[in-house]
């Protein structure tokens, strides 16, 4: 019998539908690692860069698992809140964004 190693999560979106999400696949996590380092950029000079940075990396997250809001940012927006986002990006991703010291080197410089 297979023995799981990791953490899943059951998330509810805006209009009431349940996602399971669970860490990334090496593939996507390379895709995701690669748009989180945006936020190293000087092209990042407000939240709201910030913050399309974080919607990209979810909208990631979400290929396998819905990929009608990993492909349409509006159907994305539309459905996810930030708690869910940021809880996305954690079991997906292994970023703690309830870490200030993350989250303020992720915004360093979008003040």
């Amino acid at each position: 019998m297979a023995t799981t190693i990791y953490d899943t999560a059951e998330l509810e979106l805006e209009n009431g539908d349940k996602i399971i999400v669970k860490p990334l696949p090496i593939k996507q996590l390379k895709k995701f690692m690669k748009v989180i380092r945006e936020l190293d950029s000087e092209e990042v000079k407000s939240e709201e860069d910030a913050m399309d940075i974080f919607i990209q990396a979810s909208m990631i997250c979400l290929e396998k698992t819905r990929p009608d809001l990993s492909e349409d940012k509006d159907a994305f927006e539309e459905s996810v809140n930030i708690p869910t986002m940021m809880k996305i990006l954690e079991v997906c991703g292994g970023l703690k964004m309830n870490d200030p010291n993350l989250l303020g080197a992720a915004l360093v410089g979008t003040t």
